[in-house]
């Protein structure tokens, strides 16, 4: 299998640190987002997922739940917090999303980036961060669900586009990631990564 990603894309890393934590074999293939890509998936977006029978899969959740069909560990989506699983994904990748979105934003020509709608951005991105706060108790570090995955791919992203200042704001998340980001299938697959 061969996934499609680039050095900086936390939606990639989600699949490459899920099979890594699952031990699923996974080549990671840095690309380009260009014409190339369409074959592959044709919203033009990274990650994507070529199989080892040559089908193409998109969308980072997708691919976590394929890879969760390839092994017969502990599930990355568990059966008795499914829900509140996938709801918390659904928060941390609207984290990511509100600080890609404000990366972007503030690459613009000066005279054409919007201040308030890096605000706008900002403020998103600290009402999910609240959101995972207040749910912290059910991140484990030990066997990492998609969920866990998730939130510690949102979090260093968030470190690495925005600010850490969001630490003193979320001692509990700050708390779970000293300890999740030293996990081998993190410190190998961090964003400054060279790709």
């Amino acid at each position: 299998m061969k996934l499609l990603t680039d050095a900086t894309t936390p939606f990639g890393r989600k699949a490459i640190v899920a099979a890594r934590e699952r031990k699923i074999a996974l080549d990671e293939t840095f690309v380009s987002i260009d014409a190339s890509l369409d074959q592959h998936n044709p919203l033009r977006q990274i990650p994507a997922l070529v199989t080892d029978a040559g089908e193409s899969l998109y969308d980072s959740d997708t691919i976590l739940f394929y890879l969760d069909s390839l092994h017969d560990g502990e599930s990355l989506f568990p059966c008795q917090t499914r829900f509140v699983d996938l709801t918390r994904i659904a928060c941390a990748n609207g984290l990511i999303e509100a600080v890609l979105q404000r990366t972007m934003e503030s690459r613009r020509a000066d005279g054409e980036k919007s201040e308030s709608e890096m605000a706008r951005l900002e403020q998103r991105a600290y009402r999910a961060l609240g959101a995972l706060e207040r749910q912290a108790t059910a991140l484990s570090s030990s066997t990492l669900s998609a969920a866990d995955i998730t939130t510690a791919c949102a979090l260093e992203y968030t470190d690495f586009r925005l600010t850490d200042g969001w630490r003193d704001q979320a001692p509990a998340l700050r708390d779970w990631l000293a300890d999740v980001c030293e996990r081998p299938s993190m410190t190998a697959t961090r964003p400054t990564r060279a790709g």
